[in-house]
């Protein structure tokens, strides 16, 4: 750990604040504006609390300020594999598309290149490529063949390896077509079977833009479906973040032709290997961090240490953190709530409904629904931005009070987020009051825990052997804890489940406070009412612990002071940010892997006491 340490306690009272505009978050130059105390008041409405964050694993530790994603590299993910190997980007280069040998060439002459053409493909189609390949001027020609594809094989391998000239040959509806080639990279011949695989697998760094966003730009910029493409893991835009993708017969060199305009995106793509296995989401360990925060204060050396070593020890209280709640006044929580009820005009109207400390644009449009339910009107002036609004507008233009048909043309994954988000919702307050009820210490008799299933199906023909890496068939189940049980699990070992249809409930007082938590919001606990239809369920963790865990400490003087370099800083040998010995600033590095659907904000949580919401952290500033 580094020594540059300050035992500086000047009072919390001094914060100034500061706000963090929708379109710079991550504009590293720029810094956090300044706010009034009635924007203030708007910003912080949502807390921890209404969502059920409450408990701590150590209730003693005295919590310090400091200032949490103040610039982009404040806060860095690396995705961790299934083999636990941390996800780094570490070349731009290329991968190899020649084969071992292929290197060296073997020409062939004209006369025994035109007898090989006439093998494969007859002598009337190996005298037109012939004239084809005699006049490289005319470079709008193309030559059409059919031919199966064993054979269309065959052909490209005689092409790429044994004819100087390059032409572009390329498989469509069993037929090769063939042409001069208009760029260095993005029309050669992939050996894709000999080579590795159907995949090009990548690592992205991306910044400012979640996961799929970044397929979606990826894609339109080297012309491939966004089906094609497979991650392990959804990546939050308020990050630097590396992870892992696959594209299926996606050719690099398409990608090597737009590498400066996906920089422009603050995408970049490199270590490039070719594999047989696509990914699918869950393909993965967890995600490594590396996370900066600011202007540490309010607390002295040693309690700064003991609050690190019992996250270390002790861990943390496996929450959902805040960004599965949104971040406006109306949270996608109780969206969900009402769509599980199928109250689906309720679930409609709020999230058309208007909200605090929203743009003036938004507001105007929400506000003329709210007074008008003119669907139209309301879509002329609603920013292109608001995607599940416009969904929802789009549809009542021409179906009128269909509330039920309006929520389920949302997108699925839209309909996810707000049903997970109750999910998540009843598990933290379940958490919370099992805390304050019975701690942390230790099982209880009807506790769960996860065991392997001794009845699992071992027949995996179903599984699709070119995309996803994981066997469904390891999946553990839960098992009721009994009084025998209790001296072989840790509270390590208990989780709580997500309500769904097929959920098994803890048997104790833990089911009950499911039972009186959903009744609370309209919801029944019993399968035969069938309120989670389309929700399975799932069970998680109450505690976890951070794995390779590490912190050290930095003085700076400038607030916007770069104080950690990122995997394409590293690649460009940027010299990585020491600091000043006498800075008057102090900053916190922390180091550490979870699992995955773990929050590094939760962890972070439990050792600074303060809220972790992105509306409260943006407006905190240096002294």
């Amino acid at each position: 750990m580094g020594n540059l340490f300050s035992k500086s306690t000047e009072s919390l009272e001094k914060r100034n604040k500061r706000a963090l505009d929708s379109d710079d978050s991550f504009d590293s130059e720029i810094k956090r504006k300044r706010i009034d105390s009635d924007e203030d008041e708007v910003l912080i409405k949502i807390t921890e609390t209404n969502v059920g964050i409450i408990a701590y694993v150590n209730p003693n530790l005295k919590g310090f300020h400091s200032i949490l994603k103040y610039r982009a590299e404040d806060f860095l993910v690396n995705e961790v594999d299934m083999d636990k190997n941390i996800v780094h980007l570490t070349s731009f280069e290329p991968p190899n598309t020649k084969l071992e040998g292929e290197e060296k060439m073997e020409i062939y002459p004209s006369d025994v290149f035109d007898q090989e053409v006439t093998k494969l493909l007859g002598t009337d189609f190996a005298q037109t490529f012939r004239a084809f390949l005699d006049h490289p001027e005319n470079t709008d020609a193309t030559l059409t063949v059919p031919a199966d594809k064993d054979t269309r094989v065959l052909f490209y391998r005689l092409v790429n390896g044994h004819l100087e000239p390059k032409v572009y040959c390329r498989g469509k509806e069993g037929h090769v077509i063939i042409k001069w080639p208009s760029g260095e990279y993005n029309e050669e011949f992939i050996d894709w079977s000999r080579l590795g695989g159907h995949y090009l697998q990548a690592s992205m760094q991306k910044m400012g833009v979640d996961t799929m966003n970044a397929i979606n730009i990826i894609s339109k910029k080297v012309g491939a479906n966004v089906k094609n493409f497979g991650y392990a893991g959804i990546k939050d835009a308020r990050a630097i973040t590396t992870q892992t993708l696959t594209m299926k017969g996606v050719k690099p060199g398409r990608i090597m032709v737009v590498q400066e305009e996906l920089n422009k995106s603050g995408l970049y793509l490199g270590d490039f290997k070719f594999v047989s296995n696509g990914l699918t989401l869950g393909d993965l360990g967890g995600n490594y961090f590396t996370i900066v925060l600011r202007d540490v204060q309010g607390a002295t050396e040693a309690e700064l240490e003991e609050a690190l070593q019992s996250l270390k020890n002790n861990g943390f209280l496996n929450y959902f953190g805040m960004q599965r709640f949104g971040t406006s006044s109306v949270l996608t929580h109780t969206i969900g709530c009402a769509i599980i009820k199928k109250d689906y005009k309720e679930a409609s109207n709020l999230i058309l409904r208007p909200r605090e400390g929203e743009r003036e644009d938004y507001h105007r449009a929400r506000t003329l629904w709210e007074e008008t339910q003119d669907a139209k009107a309301t879509l002329a002036i609603l920013p292109k931005r608001a995607f599940s609004e416009r969904k929802l507008l789009q549809f009542y233009s021409n179906n009128p009070n269909q509330h039920a048909k309006a929520i389920k043309s949302l997108p699925r994954n839209m309909l996810s987020l707000y049903l997970h988000a109750y999910q998540s919702y009843i598990w933290n307050r379940v958490v919370s009051e099992r805390v304050r009820l019975f701690g942390t210490s230790k099982p209880m008799v009807g506790d769960l825990v996860l065991v392997d299933n001794e009845t699992k199906n071992t027949n995996n023909s179903f599984i699709n052997n070119n995309a996803g890496r994981r066997d469904p068939t390891d999946r553990k189940v839960p098992k009721v804890l009994t009084e025998e049980d209790l001296d072989k699990y840790s509270i390590e070992d208990v989780v709580y489940p997500l309500p769904g249809r097929s959920t098994l409930y803890p048997e104790n007082e833990i089911k009950e406070l499911y039972r009186k938590f959903m009744a609370e919001d309209g919801i029944s606990i019993e399968k035969r009412d069938n309120q989670f239809e389309g929700l399975k369920g799932d069970y998680r963790s109450m505690l976890s612990k951070p794995e390779n865990m590490s912190w050290s400490f930095i003085r700076y003087n400038d607030p916007t002071e770069k104080l950690c370099n990122t995997d394409v800083d590293k690649i460009e040998n940027k010299p990585e940010p020491l600091g000043v010995a006498d800075g008057k600033y102090l900053a916190l590095r922390v180091e550490f892997t979870l699992g995955t659907s773990q929050y590094a904000t939760m962890a972070l949580r439990e050792i600074m006491r303060t809220e972790t919401s992105s509306q409260v952290q943006s407006t905190l500033s240096h002294n």
